[in-house]
């Protein structure tokens, strides 16, 4: 049995949902992930959860055109 995790927001997280995605499909989060600064897990809770995500500012989200 594994270990019961409390997370930051001291809310008790022992339920694990995993799904298989492409390469493609995994590239594409992944940069999603990276430009939101949000942790991969908080990204797809939010994003399944119609929860609002807001992207951190920095140079890479900069796009002068």
């Amino acid at each position: 049995m594994s270990a019961k995790n409390l997370d930051s927001h001291n809310r008790w997280r022992n339920v694990t949902v995993a799904f298989r995605v492409s390469p493609e499909e995994d590239a594409q989060i992944e940069t999603a992930v990276q430009l939101t600064g949000l942790t991969k897990q908080d990204y797809i809770i939010r994003r399944l959860l119609n929860r609002d995500v807001v992207v951190q500012g920095n140079p890479r989200v900069y796009n002068p055109a």
